[in-house]
């Protein structure tokens, strides 16, 4: 055959040659492979940091997941596989998670840390619920009205070091003691906030008469360090197998010496700390909001209520101190909540929640910041 001949039948075969050797590897491919099937959409999870992440898992392979609350603009990126009815993501972060359907609109992901074996427990275990897409649209980053998009693009050289996952974001609980060095006040403990876009607040810290100034932080070896208005810093490290302290310096102290005071510091989840700051669109309550009588809005089956009246008066049915009445009280009223001193010094906290108000009940003694002998949901009856 001569060669102009033979050229032009291969010319004519290729496309054909082509289209049989891709159509061989498409069945060669699972389906699994490019299509998510029930896990395709956007899944919101609320973080124990006490931001929410949404996770946007596409067909082809990719997913993406951004954070709301922190006015984080960070969106972390990854692959994901599917077998045997669970969904395997790989996170660019050397993250990996693995997602199961818990029903139609409720998924479960589970964390590893990058190097944990995908066999043993994981790191977090946290359940999550689809949303419609237009919602992640909607939601915001800001904090008590601030823009999230600046109208200049930051400098990245002025961005704190803080990688995107990683186990110092969240909420921090303190030990405090009357005394020194910022170490002091009415509470056994103040919180301290670190947000994935590098903000640093604390709560109930009786620092300077100022107990939610706010500073940077970032990650310097294997420590945080929170640089505060004042110059004042803080480093929170390690110390031992599994604990952690705080310490003090001066503005002009170097980090390399041993600090003023420590003490020690416990992460705790969101639900415990992040009442006490005003993180992401948290509603304001108003008098209008708490007035009027309260009952559990599960029903105990027996009478019982609290009634928030003007001029900070409160009463409670049935009466904890002996009588036939009710107990009267005090209320005062913060951000998120409005806090009830009852005659024996007992006290009632009832905070904003969803859908229904909560209401924490805690012993003569016992500091609000601790863990309530009682947590009922509540409900504001006509």
């Amino acid at each position: 055959m001569p060669l102009n001949i033979r050229f032009l039948t291969l010319f004519f075969l290729l496309p054909a040659l082509l289209a049989s050797s891709l159509h061989g590897q498409a069945e060669s491919v699972s389906p699994e492979t490019l299509d998510p099937g029930p896990f395709y959409g956007y899944w919101e999870f609320k973080e124990p940091a006490g931001d929410t992440c949404i996770v946007i898992i596409k067909r082809g392979g990719r997913l993406s997941c951004f954070w709301s609350g922190t006015r984080s603009d960070t969106i972390d990126k990854g692959d994901w596989e599917r077998q045997d009815g669970r969904l395997t993501a790989r996170w660019e972060t050397g993250h990996i998670e693995v997602f199961e359907k818990l029903g139609e609109n409720a998924i479960e992901r589970s964390s590893f840390n990058p190097g944990m074996s995908l066999d043993g427990p994981p790191a977090l275990r946290v359940r999550g619920v689809r949303v419609d897409p237009r919602v992640p649209g909607s939601l915001t980053t800001d904090r008590e009205g601030e823009r999230t998009v600046p109208e200049e693009a930051p400098d990245p050289r002025s961005a704190p070091a803080i990688p995107v996952r990683n186990a110092y974001i969240g909420y921090w609980k303190v030990e405090q003691s009357s005394g020194l060095l910022g170490f002091g006040g009415g509470e056994p403990h103040f919180f301290l906030s670190l947000t994935r876009n590098g903000d640093a607040s604390v709560a109930l810290r009786e620092w300077e008469g100022d107990q939610a100034v706010r500073g940077q932080w970032t990650i310097e070896d294997d420590r945080v360090i929170v640089t505060w208005p004042n110059n004042r810093r803080d480093v929170l490290m390690p110390e031992g197998d599994e604990g952690y302290t705080l310490g003090t310096y001066r503005p002009r102290d170097k980090l390399s010496r041993e600090p003023r005071q420590t003490a020690s510091a416990l992460k705790v989840p969101a639900a415990e700390a992040e009442r006490f700051f005003e993180a992401g669109n948290l509603k304001r309550l108003t008098v209008v909001d708490i007035r009027g009588t309260w009952i559990p809005a599960n029903g105990s089956g027996k009478r019982e209520y609290i009634s928030i009246e003007g001029w900070g008066n409160a009463f409670r049915y049935p009466s904890a101190t002996g009588g036939s009445g009710n107990d009267p009280g005090k209320w005062r009223l913060l951000n998120d909540r409005v806090i009830i001193t009852w005659v024996d010094s007992s006290k009632d906290v009832l905070r904003i929640a969803a859908p229904n108000m909560v209401q924490e009940s805690y012993r003569p003694g016992e500091p609000v910041t601790g863990s309530p002998y009682r947590s009922i949901p509540v409900t504001r009856t006509e």
